[in-house]
């Protein structure tokens, strides 16, 4: 069977060799792309060189600072704290996410709520902000809290599905940091990508429930892995800088990013575009290796299932209790087994 039997394949293999080539064609801004983004700030420079942001509205000027995205500097404690998480959280979902059940849906929302609280904190902190280490303890504080919840039962659709989103999300964020001031120069168009990616992934849940939970755990996995892979070489000059890129629109730090604009070195891309090569790789290596389902639940027990099924006519039975209940609700009595677990 060839590929002229089947035109769609080839009309699709020559849209995607299309897309391939715009992207790389793309020219590069020599701007950065904090300029066509901030479009609620006004950015000038002063005599001595120096950029001034003014507010729009009020045409004063807004107080600038370097901000805090709690990474800290060269292998200082919270650079090695978050090194250290990367690879704890990114090896194990890696090569055995799948089989981690009640240990993936409660890292699953545990890395949502790290992703939240990070971003909530360096969008809202002024130009003095709050130092990286204290951040990095709020924000793994938030992460703890959503693992003891995740590994809950009534959690673990929630956290399946927050795993997926973020699988997504992963691996379109890893497309938007290849190229210097991001895929295109609108940041919305970034995270339009990012976006359909996460969406893609979190539907995909729905219908093929294995194949979405496999691509979750290697994404996620190979994810955080080459940030803890980067931040060893590149330190926070590689995708530390690009994730504050994409997520910090804080009005405080226009200048920063100004003058420091996302430029990965080829160090940096060559991880990124490895670990959207293992991404695929490992999810199939996982489905080959643990053939169990993600959901480990032992059968029912024959005492359960007379328990949920009786044999024995009880309609009489049944009856009393619907009489009781309804006497008890004329006299306004509580049922004490109302609301138990």
């Amino acid at each position: 069977m060839t590929l002229a039997a089947h035109p769609n394949v080839l009309l699709f293999l020559w849209a995607l060799a299309q897309l391939s080539t715009w992207v790389l064609a793309t020219p590069q801004s020599y701007a950065p792309h904090l300029y066509t983004r901030k479009t609620t700030t006004i950015i000038s420079h002063s005599s001595n060189g120096s950029i001034i942001v003014l507010d729009p509205d009020t045409e004063q000027s807004i107080p600038q600072g370097l901000g805090t995205d709690g990474g800290g500097s060269g292998f200082s404690a919270p650079a090695i704290i978050w090194i250290g998480v990367f690879f704890v959280i990114g090896a194990p979902l890696s090569v055995a996410g799948i089989r981690g059940w009640r240990c993936t849906t409660g890292v699953a929302l545990g890395l949502a709520s790290i992703v939240c609280a990070w971003a909530a904190i360096i969008n809202s902190v002024n130009q003095t902000g709050i130092s990286d280490l204290l951040l990095t303890i709020i924000v793994l504080a938030f992460g703890f809290l959503g693992v003891v919840i995740g590994v809950f039962e009534f959690a673990r659709i929630s956290s399946m599905a927050a795993l997926c989103i973020s699988g997504g999300l992963a691996f379109g964020m890893r497309i938007a940091l290849i190229k210097k001031n991001l895929l295109i120069t609108p940041l919305a168009l970034n995270w339009a990508v990012i976006v359909v990616f996460g969406v893609a992934n979190g539907l995909f849940l729905i219908w093929h429930r294995r194949a979405a939970m496999l691509i979750a755990c290697a994404s996620t996995g190979t994810f955080l892995l080459s940030l803890a892979v980067d931040l060893i070489i590149n330190q926070q000059s590689g995708l530390s800088i690009g994730l504050r890129s994409v997520f910090d629109n804080n009005d405080n730090h226009v200048a920063y990013f100004a003058e420091n604009s996302y430029d990965p070195r080829l160090s940096t891309r060559v991880i990124l575009i490895v670990s959207l090569g293992l991404t695929p790789v490992l999810a199939f290596a996982q489905h080959r290796m643990f053939k169990a389902p993600f959901i480990r639940r032992e059968p029912p027990s024959d005492e359960d299932l007379c328990l949920n099924y009786p044999t024995e006519d009880n309609g009489s039975y049944r009856a009393t209790v619907f009489l009781s209940g309804l006497w008890d609700g004329a006299k306004f009595k509580m049922n004490a087994n109302r609301f138990s677990v």
